[in-house]
């Protein structure tokens, strides 16, 4: 239960993190009016990008320009602008730019990079909960059915129901909490990347 505690408290005390780490840092914040309009024409702008620097990547995958390629595609693929968003890949294009740069990273590409690992993580774990969820589901059904054609071992039927529908109810909470904290986390992230935009502009 401590270890679960723990898990659950993690993404909390990393967001903040993050915000402490975000006001101490003082920064121009000006408009961004690039936002499309068009869903659809923003993601074909974004998968043109992606597609040209990966070409980049191929064919200097040591060089300065295959760095820069990496760092613009870790930031492409968490683009709040982008609808198909890849945390994962963002990871190994953030990792790749870390290790191709010459100079240690600063602690705002390894927060940037922790906050993604975060994410990543949350994902798969809200995976792995509904699938849970769904299989306790069916769990429940099947149980419910038995109940109906067993008079016999009715007491003991509901008793499992009573723990299906406690460990659903849990499991849900859980997914709820997790959903929770992922959008706290994306917003977190979309902030340092729009800092980050600002800074460099």
């Amino acid at each position: 239960m401590n270890k679960f505690m723990l898990k659950m408290n993690l993404p909390v005390f990393l967001a903040f993190v993050f915000v402490i780490t975000s006001c101490s840092h003082t920064m121009k914040v000006s408009k961004d009016n690039s936002t499309s309009t068009y869903p659809s024409a923003a993601d074909d702008q974004h998968s043109q990008e992606i597609v040209e620097l990966n070409r980049v990547v191929k064919q200097n995958s040591q060089s300065s320009k295959a760095k820069n390629a990496h760092h613009k595609l870790a930031r492409l693929y968490t683009d709040h602008n982008n609808h198909r968003r890849n945390y994962n890949k963002a990871i190994k294009h953030l990792e790749a730019y870390i290790i191709l740069d010459e100079s240690p990273a600063d602690d705002e590409t390894l927060n940037w990079l922790a906050a993604l690992k975060e994410i990543n993580h949350l994902s798969k774990e809200i995976s792995r909960l509904s699938k849970e969820i769904t299989r306790v589901q069916k769990q429940l059904k099947k149980s419910n059915k038995s109940r109906t054609a067993l008079t016999k071992t009715n007491r003991k039927l509901t008793r499992e129901e009573i723990k299906l529908r406690e460990k659903n109810r849990k499991l849900e909470e859980s997914n709820q909490k997790l959903h929770k904290t992922i959008e706290m986390l994306k917003n977190l992230d979309q902030r340092l990347e729009e800092k980050r935009r600002n800074f460099n502009n």
